[in-house]
């Protein structure tokens, strides 16, 4: 196996190098093509000098010859490349990088050719121009211009080794070493051209990667403004679909305390399964668009798990009972160190998706092992089970297997619980058999300091003091659902719908707040957080605050902010009076 990959491996590789390759040689054949005409013309120009020095020698006939000769040479370069004037693509660039090196040939050839033909070792000056003839056109493939390496080696080839083979031949005495000479220029060349051709290939390389480069910026530009347009989206988005939301569930917690009869108890409690359906929705949503924005900080701390269990038993209990599930939760109290939130949404969702797909009479587990290498929290269900070809869809993003009869939610619960499980870096281990059901574990580091004490839950009794709450949301609905509310608290209740408007009713109220409630998005621009700070400033400046956002990407900055909780909405009541008992009891204790 490991030689198949291996092989593999080298395969891969040489295919890349050869595609880099054929990218220099397309680069290459284009700039032949760009400079034939420049080219044609320089070579025209050498071959007018050498066609007087011959005349003037007393050959007029021969540079005649030698003018048409080497003049169509040139012309079948110029045609040649007309013929390709459409362009050199991908398909057709060895086709005419090999047409191209076949001419420099026959060009070396005939020039070679003529020189011979012309050679008299008895002038010395017919001897300076046959030389001058070899050597002037060769010296052309030496430059850093020469781009196509081969082209200079079959022009060479066919000038120097013809030419200075007959040289060694013919000529006697001293000048003999000219032939030594033109064949070790010639070997002198071909090292040079590869210098000049290595030049040439790392000026493509360097032009294809500015033009990477300039292609990769403008990709990033646009994906830079397709995620700011995504972020505005889902900003926007998630406060809209919260606010009606947020007004549901502040109003079926206020009619709780109105129903009479068992029969209103029941309608309400599918109400509530409905909106609680809706917004586990919707937050689902938001977390993934936070996770994949990277806007989710964690904050470690130490907690014990008998607490997060508790609540597990809690939330699921009715679900559970819905369905005629056994749902097990070993309460072990056992301290853990990781972000108590995250890790509880995580649980949260093992726990909600094997809800979901264990039929009914199903069985649901949830066990705690501690070991040497940290805590393992396992959650077990009989239900369908999963096979091994969907095993590696099931972490994607919206995907929805065909296990249960009644398929709900968007495909999200375990896409987060993978991206919450990497933010924390707790390694999650799968298990999975059609017919047999699932087991999900998830390894936690045993806590090295003592468990943070768990907030006491809210009593189902009104807040001591009868406090001042002022409430500021732009929506009516949310103001009218929040103040019913608090007033069942006890508290008493000032309802704004922007800052300005807090302020004005504040100027006529004879007490401070004791609590503010502001939403993050107001109206007309305005932001809570602007608002909490100007009404701190104006009326005192430690009043608590909650502030309340369905803003997908400002967590990790509103986290920051001092004495204000944040809560994601839509909120449940429970959170928000644990919010405001918590403030309260703090100003009372000071």
């Amino acid at each position: 196996m490991a030689a198949k990959d291996a092989a593999s491996d080298t395969n891969d590789l040489k295919t890349q190098i050869q595609h880099d390759l054929d990218e220099v040689r397309l680069g290459q054949a284009r700039l032949l093509l760009k400079r034939t005409r420049t080219s044609c013309l320089i070579v025209e120009g050498v071959i007018l000098y050498f066609t007087a020095l011959i005349a003037f020698s007393g050959h007029p006939v021969f540079a005649g010859i030698w003018l048409v000769l080497t003049s169509l040479m040139v012309l079948i370069v110029f045609l040649y490349g007309q013929a390709f004037r459409s362009g050199i693509t991908a398909e057709n660039h060895k086709r005419y990088l090999r047409g191209h090196t076949l001419i420099s040939a026959m060009t070396g050839l005939v020039w070679s050719g003529l020189a011979i033909a012309y050679l008299d070792p008895s002038s010395t000056l017919n001897l300076f121009i046959a030389v001058n003839i070899v050597v002037s056109i060769a010296l052309g493939g030496m430059l850093p211009s020469a781009e196509y390496r081969p082209t200079f080696v079959s022009l060479s080839t066919g000038m120097f080794l013809p030419f200075s083979l007959f040289w060694l031949a013919t000529v006697d005495g001293p000048a003999r070493l000219i032939g030594v000479g033109l064949l070790i220029l010639y070997g002198f060349g071909l090292l040079v051209s590869a210098r000049s051709e290595l030049q040439t290939i790392e000026t493509l390389a360097a032009e294809r990667n500015r033009r990477l480069n300039q292609k990769l910026q403008e990709q990033n530009r646009k994906i830079e403004k397709v995620s700011a347009e995504k972020s505005r989206f889902l900003a926007a988005t998630s406060h809209d679909m919260s606010q009606p939301l947020q007004a549901q569930g502040f109003f079926i917690r206020a009619l709780k305390e109105e129903v009479t009869t068992k029969e209103q108890a029941d309608l309400l409690a599918k109400i509530e399964a409905a909106w609680r359906s809706q917004k586990d929705m919707l937050q689902a949503l938001v977390e993934t668009a936070r996770l994949s924005s990277g806007a989710i900080t964690a904050r470690t701390s130490a907690f014990d798990l008998a607490d997060i269990l508790s609540e597990l038993e809690a939330a699921f209990a009715e679900p559970a009972r819905q369905k005629s599930l056994s749902l097990s939760i070993e309460k072990t109290s056992i301290a853990v160190e990781t972000d108590r939130v995250l890790f509880g949404r995580i649980l949260r969702n093992l726990v909600a998706n094997a809800v979901k797909f264990t039929p009914h009479n199903g069985r649901i587990t949830i066990d705690c092992h501690e070991g040497r290498d940290g805590v393992l929290i396992e959650v077990s269900d009989n239900g369908p089970g999963i096979s091994e070809a969907d095993q590696a869809r099931i972490f994607d993003e919206f995907v929805q297997l065909d296990n249960g009869p009644d398929p709900q939610g968007l495909g999200l619960g375990l896409p987060i619980v993978r991206q919450l499980a990497e933010k924390l870096d707790l390694p999650l281990e799968f298990k999975s058999q059609p017919g047999w059901g699932t087991r999900v574990g998830i390894r936690l580091p045993a806590a090295q300091r003592a468990p943070e004490r768990k907030a006491t839950p809210f009593p189902e009794k009104a807040i001591d003091g009868s406090p001042l709450i002022l409430v500021i949301d732009d929506e009516a609905t949310v103001r009218e659902s929040l103040a019913m509310l608090l007033t069942q608290w006890g508290c008493r209740v000032i309802a704004a719908a922007s800052g300005n408007e807090a302020k004005r009713i504040l100027s006529w109220a004879n007490e401070a707040p004791g609590f503010i409630i502001a939403d993050k998005r107001l109206a007309n621009g305005e932001d809570g957080i602007d608002v909490i700070a100007a009404l701190r400033d104006e009326v005192l400046d430690d009043i608590p605050a909650a502030l309340l956002t369905g803003e997908v990407y400002d967590f990790a900055r509103l986290a920051d902010l001092e004495d204000v909780t944040i809560i994601p909405k839509p909120a449940e009541s429970e959170t928000l009076r644990a919010a405001l008992d918590q403030a309260l009891e703090g100003r009372t204790a000071n």
